[in-house]
C-alpha cells in the first residue's frame, strides 16, 4: 500500500536536506604549485662552463672537464616548518639548463635546505638494478657514480686537468671522488626576501654553485699540487674536507 506524505511534511523534508547541504558545503581543493630551482655554475664573480680554464688560489691554471653531485633531498621552509621537495637528483654541469623542481603547497616560503650527497638509508646496502632506469640511482641514471653495495655511491665527481706553472700545458690529473655515508652534508640557504608558491603555478629560484670554493674557503683550502687526487671510498679525509668547503660554496636568488 503506498502512503503518502502530507504536503508540509515533504517541505519540511526539503527544507532541513537543502539546509544541511548549506551547511557543510564541499571544501575547495587547493592544488599545488612548483618551486624550480635552476643550478647555476661560476668561477669565483665570473661565469663558468666547463672545459673552461679558469686560475685557482694558488695561481694554478685549471680546467674543470666533468662536475656531477647528487642532492638529496630539497626542503621548503614555510611557518617554521620544513616541507620536503624533490626526494633525490643528479645534477650534470656539463648537460645545460639543469634544475630541480618540487611539488610544493601553495604558500609562503623564507629558505631552502637540501642534502650534498645521499642520506644513508639510500647510500648504501642498495642495488642499482631495483630501481627503473629513469631514476637516478638505477644502473644508467647513477653510470659512472656507484661504488659498491657497501660503499655507495659517489656523492661528487670534480674532475680535470691543472699546470703547476701559468702558460704550460695542463697535464696533471684532478680527480676528487667524494662519498661514503660520513661525507653527507646538509646545506641551509635563507631566501633574500620570501617567495610565494601559487598554485599550479611554478615559481623560479636560481641555484648557483661557484667551482673555485670547492679549494679554498673560510677554514680550509686544497692545494692541487699536493693533493690532487682522492677516491674516498673508504672516507679518507681529504673527500670530507672538499665536502665541507661545497657547504659554503652556494648562492641561492629568486627571480
Amino acid at each position: 500500500m503506498l502512503t503518502r506524505l502530507p504536503l508540509p511534511i515533504i517541505g519540511l523534508l526539503v527544507l532541513v536536506l537543502t539546509g544541511c547541504e548549506r551547511c557543510n558545503p564541499e571544501q575547495p581543493i587547493t592544488l599545488p604549485g612548483e618551486a624550480q630551482i635552476d643550478f647555476e655554475l661560476t668561477w669565483g664573480e665570473e661565469a663558468y662552463a666547463l672545459e673552461q680554464v679558469a686560475t685557482d688560489h694558488n695561481g694554478y691554471p685549471i680546467r674543470l672537464d666533468n662536475l656531477q653531485l647528487y642532492v638529496a633531498p630539497v626542503a621548503f621552509r614555510s611557518d617554521g616548518e620544513w616541507i620536503e621537495g624533490a626526494e633525490v637528483s643528479l645534477i650534470d654541469f656539463s648537460v645545460h639548463a639543469q634544475n630541480i623542481v618540487s611539488s610544493l603547497k601553495a604558500g609562503s616560503y623564507d629558505a631552502v635546505r637540501f642534502g650534498m650527497g645521499l642520506p644513508p638509508e639510500i647510500n648504501t646496502d642498495i642495488d642499482p638494478a631495483s630501481y627503473p632506469n629513469s631514476h637516478p640511482l638505477s644502473v644508467i641514471g647513477s653510470a659512472g657514480m656507484f661504488w659498491t653495495w657497501s660503499s655507495g655511491y659517489i656523492f661528487v665527481k670534480y674532475e680535470g686537468k691543472f699546470a703547476l706553472e701559468s702558460g704550460t700545458q695542463l697535464i696533471e690529473p684532478v680527480s676528487y671522488h667524494c662519498g661514503t655515508d660520513i661525507s653527507y652534508r646538509m646545506v641551509t640557504l635563507e631566501l633574500p626576501e620570501p617567495i610565494v608558491v601559487a598554485s599550479e603555478e611554478t615559481t623560479t629560484l636560481t641555484l648557483t654553485l661557484d667551482a673555485a670554493k670547492a679549494l679554498i674557503g673560510s677554514g680550509d683550502a686544497i692545494d692541487l699540487a699536493s693533493d690532487p687526487v682522492t677516491h674516498n671510498a673508504q672516507g679518507d679525509s681529504l673527500g670530507g674536507r672538499m665536502m665541507d668547503l661545497l657547504v659554503e660554496a652556494w648562492e641561492i636568488n629568486v627571480e
